[in-house]
């Protein structure tokens, strides 16, 4: 299981097109990083991290528990027009999503849906 969420765009093809035509690829790879960046940097601002640094308990840390294993576990992977961003821990699921005695963190899907806007406004002001 995978905390993850895919953008697709209708009229992209288009899009791609005008970018194309107007010679700014190079533009639009940019553009893909730093939103990419974007995501991935403020997912680590807000991802649970250990025994009570984020969510505190009223429980003593386990003797040896050095927690952070979520945080760690993002890996990111930029290509020309691809960006993602994925935490591989067996629970990211469960924190992002929820369970029925947990509520959803969203550490993945806030900064993801604040800057979905920002990336397609970023691309229509390259392509006009």
């Amino acid at each position: 299981m995978m905390a993850d969420y895919e953008a697709s765009f209708e009229g992209m093809d288009k899009l791609i097109q005008r970018i194309q035509d107007i010679g700014k690829m190079t533009e639009a790879k940019k553009i893909v990083r730093e939103s990419t960046v974007n995501v991935a940097r403020r997912s680590q601002e807000v991802v649970s991290v250990g025994w009570g640094q984020r969510y505190p308990t009223k429980t003593p840390k386990p003797k040896g528990y050095s927690g952070g294993t979520l945080k760690r576990s993002m890996a990111t992977n930029i290509t020309d027009y691809k960006g993602e961003v994925k935490y591989t821990s067996d629970y990211a699921a469960y924190q992002e999503y929820g369970t029925r005695y947990q509520t959803a963190r969203k550490f993945v899907g806030a900064p993801y849906n604040s800057e979905k806007a920002k990336f397609i406004s970023k691309l229509r002001r390259l392509a006009d």
